[in-house]
Parts: C-alpha cells; sequence; structure tokens
C-alpha cells in the first residue's frame, strides 16, 4: 500500500485495523514502525483508539468509536474513489463489459446514485456569497485588464510613451473563459460557480491555463479533461416589432479530446432555453460530463488494450523473423558442413590411393618425403570432417 496516496477502500480498512488490534500489530502487519504508522493514519484523518482504550475492551467494557471523517479539504490529495466507485478493477473487464453502452456501467449502483441525487439537488443561487475562489481571481483579472488596456489605448498616441505604460503592467494571469457582455456576467458567475463547487464535492476539480494568451478552463471529471467556456448567442428578432428587449442567450460549450482513446471526441453545448435558462441545466450540465467520463474511461482501455495486442502481434512477427534468419543460418553451416565433408571424403581417397603408389617407389628418400606429405593430407582431412 502506498500510505502517500490511498483509496476510500484502503482508509476503511486501515481504520478498522488500527480498531480492531493495536497500532504496534498494524504497522508490524505493514513493515514500519508503530511512530510511522501514526503519522500516516493523521495525514489521513484515521481517528486512532485514546489510551486505556485496549484495557478497557479486555475488561469487557464498552467504548465509544468515533466515525471515520468524510474526505474534505485537504486529504483529497491524498484520497482517491472516495467518491467515484468502480464496479470491479478495470483491467479484470472484458472488452465487450468495456462496450457496453449502458450509461455508468463502470460504477458500482451506490456511486451511480450518488451521482443522480447530487445532480438532482444542485441549485444555482439566486444570489453570490462567498464565491470559488476562481470567480474571485476572474473578477481581480479582468478590472486589471480592463484597466492596462484603457491605460494602452490612452497611450497609443505615441510609441515611446506606449511602450513605458506597457511595462508599468504584469502579463495576462490565467482566469475562467467567459466571453459574455456584462449583462449576463454575474448569472454566468452564479451557475458556474454552483457547477465547480458540484465537481469539487464528486471527487473532481476545475482548473485554469494560459495557452497561446488565451483563457482556458477545464473540468475534471472521472480522470477526464472537459475543456469549457461560456459565451454568448444573440437571439433571433421577432418578426414582430412590438417586443421586449432581452440579453443575448448564454451558452456553455464542454468538450474532451484524447488521442490516447482511438481518438472519441465529445462535443456537449448547454444554452438558454424557451423558459429552461442555463441555471436550470447544471443537474444535467454535470451528469452528461460523468457520462462521458465512464465512456472516455472505458475507451482508454480499450485503446491500451488494442496497443498491447498490437505489441505482442509486433514481438510474434519479430521472434519469427529471428527463428527464420536463425534456421537459414543453420542452414548454411549445414551446407559448409556437408561441403566440408565432402572435401575431407575427397582427400581421404586420394590419400588412401597414393599410400599404395609409394610403396611401389624404389627410392627411400622420395618414398619417406611423399609418406610425410600423405601423412599431412590425412591429417587436414580429419581437420575438415564435420
Amino acid at each position: 500500500m502506498d500510505f502517500n496516496h490511498v483509496t476510500q477502500d484502503e482508509r476503511e480498512r486501515l481504520y478498522k485495523e488500527v480498531w480492531t488490534d493495536p497500532v504496534t500489530v498494524v504497522a508490524q502487519r505493514y513493515g514500519m514502525s508503530d511512530n510511522g504508522l501514526r503519522k500516516h493514519l493523521k495525514r489521513l484523518w484515521i481517528p486512532l483508539p485514546p489510551n486505556g482504550y485496549w484495557a478497557k475492551v479486555k475488561a469487557g467494557q464498552k467504548v465509544a468509536k468515533p466515525d471515520l471523517p468524510q474526505v474534505r479539504g485537504e486529504l483529497k490529495r491524498h484520497v482517491s474513489n472516495y467518491f467515484i466507485k468502480y464496479k470491479e478493477d478495470l483491467k479484470k473487464l472484458s472488452d465487450e463489459e468495456l462496450e457496453n453502452v449502458e450509461e455508468l456501467n463502470l460504477l458500482t449502483d451506490e456511486t451511480i446514485t450518488a451521482i443522480k441525487e447530487k445532480c438532482s439537488l444542485i441549485e444555482v443561487k439566486g444570489q453570490l456569497r462567498n464565491p470559488n475562489l476562481l470567480i474571485e481571481q476572474h473578477k481581480e483579472e479582468s478590472a486589471y485588464r480592463r484597466k492596462r488596456d484603457r491605460a494602452l489605448q490612452q497611450a497609443s498616441f505615441n510609441d515611446d510613451y506606449y511602450r513605458i505604460t506597457k511595462n508599468k503592467f504584469r502579463e495576462n494571469q490565467a482566469m475562467l473563459p467567459i466571453q459574455v457582455s456584462e449583462v449576463n456576467l454575474n448569472r454566468t458567475y452564479r451557475i458556474l460557480d454552483a457547477l465547480i463547487n458540484a465537481i469539487d464535492a464528486m471527487e473532481g476539480y476545475t482548473r485554469v491555463s494560459l495557452k497561446s494568451e488565451n483563457d482556458k478552463g477545464y473540468f475534471v471529471v472521472m480522470r477526464t479533461i472537459f475543456y469549457f467556456e461560456v459565451k454568448e448567442e444573440n437571439r433571433k428578432k421577432p418578426k414582430t416589432t412590438d417586443y421586449e428587449t432581452r440579453p443575448p442567450i448564454l451558452v456553455m460549450s464542454v468538450h474532451a479530446d484524447d488521442k490516447d482513446t482511438r481518438g472519441i471526441k465529445y462535443q456537449l453545448e448547454f444554452k438558454d432555453r424557451e423558459g429552461e435558462p442555463l441555471e436550470a441545466q447544471v443537474g444535467k450540465i454535470l451528469y452528461d460530463l460523468f457520462v462521458a467520463g465512464n465512456k472516455m474511461i472505458a475507451e482508454w482501455h480499450l485503446s491500451y488494450r488494442a496497443l498491447e495486442r498490437e505489441i505482442e502481434e509486433s514481438n510474434r512477427k519479430w521472434k519469427l523473423e529471428m527463428m527464420r534468419r536463425g534456421e537459414i543460418k543453420e542452414l548454411k553451416l549445414l551446407e559448409e558442413a556437408a561441403s566440408d565433408w565432402d572435401r575431407a571424403q575427397k582427400i581421404r581417397r586420394f590419400t588412401d590411393t597414393m599410400a599404395v603408389k609409394i610403396n611401389e617407389i624404389s627410392d627411400e628418400q622420395k618414398r619417406q618425403k611423399l609418406a610425410k606429405w600423405a601423412k599431412w593430407a590425412k591429417d587436414k582431412a580429419d581437420w575438415l570432417y564435420p
């Protein structure tokens, strides 16, 4: 177990263990000191039995046990799967199970129920109090940019003065990608505040960044990054002229584009509709993000498996090629051995015939010289013989 980051199931198991056995026993189970384990338990907000607890238990007394605190705040950095729980290890699911088109098919029934319940209860406040930090940052950064842009516009009559003025201001800092008029700005803040807080409570988060001087915002839901933007769309004017001027339509666009998941893309758009303003759709927006995130995770696993199969097939072909090359090499060695055997046989037949002829030579010196050469030739035949 990685005590620096645990799942909620692992955290719950630790909680049960330290209330079933003393910390010294549990620490030995995990191969660490009891002080080391205590530090991990403190960071994971796992309450420990008080002094004298085990003596009271041994004496048959009942001692109240505190509940395991819910995951929130700083603890979210160290615990996962406290809200999102999967039916089982996704690696064990078959391709057919991953390809199941049923919504949220990877999650437990308990998690699905919790998602539906929380999405149905999301409410956009009529008045924004204690807004999310990202909302506050957008207000401050927007005001700063307006101030800077006005100053630069006023200084545009002279290049030198423009450069001096520009040096007084910093570069942009990332903020929420909101492209709406003043009339829709407060609505946008309230909608995003409700959505950001809901995502944060459901094991997700929201971040902003700058890319090529453009503000980017993204939600992370079920390990999937969803880029979003809030913008406006002009209303179509009715044919009659006696109508009340209404603000532009508020639009939220969301997209996910993961190149690792067989090129799958999600493009979602939500907007003000007659009788259903964007405020009333926040629960649906979040639910649709979970549905898309569920599908993206399944697609990722399917893509990873496809890649593994490609690598396995490539390795199989490579091994066959190496075997083929090895057989070719062995065949070449066999041919060389056969050639050497043939040469050795020819030399032996030659030396046998030569031995008969040598014995017929009367000149002793010449006969010894030829006999010595014949022995050398026979030795070479033995050397060539495979």
